[in-house]
């Protein structure tokens, strides 16, 4: 029987003592037997990491996260893992942390910011991560560590963008405070510089450099969400049950993307004709040729219409991630059931700007919480009217749970479809402005 703790430490010593190339060749055996260790005591995180190619490539830190085809790839450096890992468990602890980055889609949400804000967005996902795993080697991000780096208190176990925004706010009030030494989120920087480039500290399990969007292997952000929510669905459908129950709740929310029926097929009331537009004309033979009155066999031209489609889906601190979760997986089965382009947009106390997009497939559906405020229905009439869509152009369908305030100012728009989750949710504003529909019937436990 393998003991692959003592054949890592063994490899670990002779490969820290004299890089053989057969040496390092055979990380990809240390990394294989850590994935395959993994299947067996944290499936669904071996799952995950078994559906990414691997690949050795030089490295300042043990692994990385790149773009390849707008698919993820992980990259590992032998040399640097040896460094990095006293243990073959904390070797298991550091591939655990790379997978949690791709179910939570770190890669993708951040690749835009990652060329700008480097090691804050490191900082906010390493402390979003290791929260959630246990045998990392010490002197990584943590709690503690970030904890001086901000004022106010860390929330545990938060989402990688609430830590994000903190470090923002961190140095952007300590670069207005005036002071010649450098804030505290620019002397971080400097000390991840600095377990980089030394081996006598503890680097970073991973770069996220090869995040980066204008690396031109990410030229498909759509391509790229649906490739990974497929990846995540089918580790974590091959995953036994006994499995699935060592995952984090948290984790496993953020998993439930279903399919669904709703409890009342609400996409029939948008056959009924409501908000309809013209978009030129098509061929019918129920209409005979004007121009050509004596060849009956030619068809005539009807006008098309379609529906302009207003989604707003409720990102607001009430709605759980479950719940938020079932809403947006109604909003992509709605691609499939109408012809049109809908316009997606989130929303809490504000109609949240730069997250707008338009969708006509379910992969294109972006399943990521934006906001968490509370809750202003007031916002989206404003948003419509803004512009300047009326009954007769548009259909605005509102997902949410129903708790915002009591009266609004509709501007003359009533051409409204209001999605409640549950049963038991009941619609704050009133007198009703357009119809109600339950989405689901009976009970549904929230996360």
């Amino acid at each position: 029987m393998l003991n692959n703790a003592a054949e890592y430490a063994q490899w670990r010593q002779q490969l820290n003592q004299r890089p053989t190339e057969p040496l390092i060749l055979a990380g990809q055996t240390m990394v294989d037997r850590a994935v395959i260790e993994l299947l067996a005591t944290d499936q669904f995180y071996g799952e995950v990491l078994t559906r990414l190619v691997r690949t050795r490539a030089p490295l300042k830190m043990a692994f990385g996260l790149a773009w390849a085809d707008n698919r993820l790839k992980l990259q590992y450096s032998p040399a640097v893992i040896a460094k990095t890992f006293p243990r073959f468990d904390s070797l298991q602890a550091g591939l655990k942390h790379v997978a949690l980055h791709v179910i939570w889609q770190h890669p993708l949400r951040y690749r835009d910011q990652v060329q700008r804000q480097k090691s804050l967005v490191t900082l906010a996902t390493d402390l979003a991560v290791n929260q959630y795993v246990t045998g990392l080697p010490t002197g990584m991000t943590s709690l503690k560590t970030v904890q001086p780096l901000v004022a106010k208190p860390l929330p545990i176990r938060a989402d990688s963008a609430t830590y994000l925004k903190l470090l923002q706010v961190a140095k952007h009030e300590a670069n207005q405070s005036g002071h010649p030494t450098q804030s505290k989120a620019d002397q971080s920087d400097n000390r991840q510089q600095l377990r980089s480039g030394q081996q006598k500290e503890l680097p970073l399990i991973d770069d996220p450099s090869g995040w980066r969007a204008s690396t031109g292997q990410l030229n498909n952000p759509n391509l790229a969400a649906s490739r990974l929510q497929q990846l995540t669905h089918d580790a974590w459908t091959n995953t036994q049950e006994a499995g699935r129950g060592l995952v984090a709740g948290k984790v496993a929310a953020s998993l439930k993307i279903s399919r669904q029926p709703a409890a009342v097929d609400w996409r029939r009331l948008l056959v009924r004709g409501l908000g309809q537009m013209p978009s030129g004309k098509k061929p019918s033979h129920a209409r005979f040729n004007r121009r050509q009155p004596a060849h009956m066999e030619l068809p005539g031209q009807i006008t098309e219409t379609r529906l302009a489609i207003q989604v707003y889906v409720d990102h607001s601190g009430s709605v759980s991630d479950a719940t938020l979760q079932y809403l947006l997986s109604q909003v992509a089965t709605l691609t499939q059931a109408v012809t049109a382009t809908i316009t997606v947009k989130a929303f809490d106390a504000i109609v949240q700007p730069g997250q707008t997009y338009q969708a006509s497939l379910p992969q294109q559906i972006r399943f990521v919480r934006h906001g968490g405020g509370g809750t202003v229905y007031q916002s989206i009439f404003d948003d419509l009217a803004r512009q300047h869509l009326t009954n007769q152009t548009a259909l605005a369908l509102i997902l949410t749970d129903g708790r915002g305030e009591r009266q609004v100012s509709a501007h003359g728009f009533t051409n409204v479809i209001w999605l409640l989750a549950q049963a038991s949710d009941q619609l704050s504003v009133q007198p009703v402005i357009g119809q109600v529909v339950t989405l689901r019937k009976g009970v549904f436990s929230d996360d």
